[in-house]
């Protein structure tokens, strides 16, 4: 179709399109143009990746040594007895604890018996030997 068989109002939206478009192109042109400057190259990120890492490269080495040093506690932690563990123990222990206390009353009976008993015995072993001197 040619131009000349357009209705008028086309004709006007086109040309409205056409400025509107390259107004569009101009202020997308200048904002690149301002932003040159703002936005990062690849190579300046690269750069900032190698100073950062010989900056602060002894702290990754640092975190990484505290990693693996964190994992081997918790390694040695879970052999450690729990809560419920020790309590139990501290039952067991009192146990024998109690036993011991009844082990101790039982020898101090046995004490007194065997005191009972020395004196007489004694006694007697004194009266043999003072018999056989003579």
């Amino acid at each position: 179709m040619s131009p000349d068989l357009l209705p008028e109002w086309i004709k006007v939206g086109l040309e409205l399109a056409a400025i509107v478009g390259g107004l569009l192109g101009a202020v997308g042109g200048c904002a690149a143009w301002l932003t040159r400057n703002a936005l990062v190259t690849k190579t300046d990120l690269n750069e900032r990746f190698a100073e950062h890492e010989a900056t602060h490269g002894h702290l990754d080495k640092r975190l990484g040594e505290g990693d693996r040093r964190f994992a081997v506690i918790e390694t040695e932690l879970k052999h450690l007895p729990k809560a419920d563990d020790i309590h139990k123990l501290t039952d067991r222990v009192g146990a024998v604890e109690q036993t011991m206390s009844g082990f101790g009353a039982q020898l101090d009976g046995l004490r007194e018996v065997l005191e009972r008993v020395e004196r007489p015995l004694n006694v007697l072993i004194d009266h043999q030997l003072k018999r056989d001197d003579r």
